[in-house]
């Protein structure tokens, strides 16, 4: 077994969680698994948007709730914080930008992994209805934090 991306045990906060505790502990595994590959990804294409299913979002959610695992992981991988534009997707004019970038994020997911995007975590097309402090793509422009352009 590879180790684990993470500073915290995702699956253990998840079944701590009132939110995910109910569900069945394979879900959640597979899940905490495909936010891993997701942010595998994010690595691999630094300079472009990526788009998560709405379980890998849940994850993600999940993980920010720990912010100073959050921080410090994002920093080990990516060298900077990793943004959540939350709600991005829920304006009409930014739907086709959010399918586009779901589209392409499915693709890069099924060249890196031989896996269909929305197969592997009962993906959908995620419109984040939680308010997240911040409103950019990439990074949070409210800290300050140099690095990636968004």
């Amino acid at each position: 077994m590879e180790p684990s991306l993470f500073s915290i045990d995702l699956v253990v906060a998840a079944r701590r969680s009132d939110e995910l505790r109910d569900l069945p502990a394979d879900t959640i595994s597979r899940d905490v698994r495909d936010y891993e590959r997701f942010l595998l990804l994010v690595k691999r294409h630094p300079s472009d948007p990526i788009a998560p299913t709405r379980a890998i979002d849940r994850i993600w959610h999940l993980h920010m709730l720990h912010p100073r695992a959050y921080h410090d992981d994002c920093h080990h991988l990516f060298g900077d914080l990793l943004d959540h534009d939350g709600g991005f997707g829920s304006e009409a004019s930014e739907e086709p930008i959010l399918r586009d970038t779901f589209a392409r994020t499915a693709q890069w997911w099924h060249e890196a992994y031989g896996e269909s995007y929305t197969g592997t975590a009962g993906g959908t097309i995620v419109k984040c209805t939680r308010n997240c402090v911040s409103r950019c793509q990439r990074k949070c422009q409210s800290m300050q934090v140099k690095g990636r352009a968004s």
